[in-house]
């Protein structure tokens, strides 16, 4: 390794330090601050997207809550909805997201299996519709692991309703490799961590994006 390169990366490294200490106090960001410091240090390298049906579309984004206690984490699902609406939006090349409080007022009026309705309501021409087949905070009685099961599919609402792109995550644990003691964290603040996270992750496949991100995430899980 030359001279030259070790000592860009030094720099890049240096100027990571000195934005994350600089910042730290505002705790809301600190996610994005590392994610995004990994990101520079390691030189720009990014992720391609996996689906590009969204782009330059009218997107609605629906996100279902387990039906085995639809009402417990209702909160929770609009949470996600509104995160990866957010994420779309300030990432996906001229995506036009309806806003999700029109969602939440189609939802509060409506039954799930009506979404092709909503679609329809909000001239929608793609729906991203995400159903969580499961979603838990605890590891045990003591312990905070964030634990859901994910798939999400892409419907093309401008000639019928086509199936266009779907993935099944599987498995989503956070923090990914250790529970979280819960005297360690307020409840709502872990429910607010393991939201973005899932968000992150479901968002990840519609735009380009560092592949070290989400490692960041979880590093910062014990903070």
């Amino acid at each position: 390794m030359d001279d030259s390169h070790c000592s860009s990366t030094t720099v890049r490294f240096l100027v990571v330090i000195m934005v994350v200490v600089a910042l730290l106090p505002s705790t809301g960001c600190v996610h994005q601050i590392l994610a995004t410091g990994i990101y520079f240090f390691q030189g720009g390298n990014t992720m391609p997207a996996e689906c590009h049906a969204l782009q330059e579309k009218r997107v609605v984004v629906v996100c279902r809550p387990p039906s085995s206690h639809e009402y417990r984490h209702a909160g929770a699902s609009r949470e996600i909805a509104k995160q990866v609406s957010r994420n779309l939006s300030q990432n996906v090349k001229k995506v036009d997201i309806v806003d999700p409080r029109e969602v939440d007022n189609w939802i509060d009026e409506s039954d799930w299996d009506e979404w092709k309705g909503l679609a329809k309501a909000v001239k929608a021409d793609m729906v991203l519709y995400i159903e969580l087949e499961s979603f838990e905070l605890f590891k045990g009685k003591t312990l905070y692991q964030g634990n859901s099961d994910i798939t999400i599919s892409v419907y093309d609402m401008t000639d019928g309703t086509d199936l266009v792109w779907d993935k099944h995550l599987g498995e989503v644990l956070y923090p990914k490799n250790s529970g979280i003691p819960v005297q360690d964290k307020p409840l709502q603040h872990f429910r607010r961590e393991f939201v973005e996270n899932v968000s992150t992750q479901i968002s990840f496949h519609f735009y380009a994006h560092d592949p070290h991100a989400m490692f960041a995430l979880d590093a910062l899980a014990n903070r």
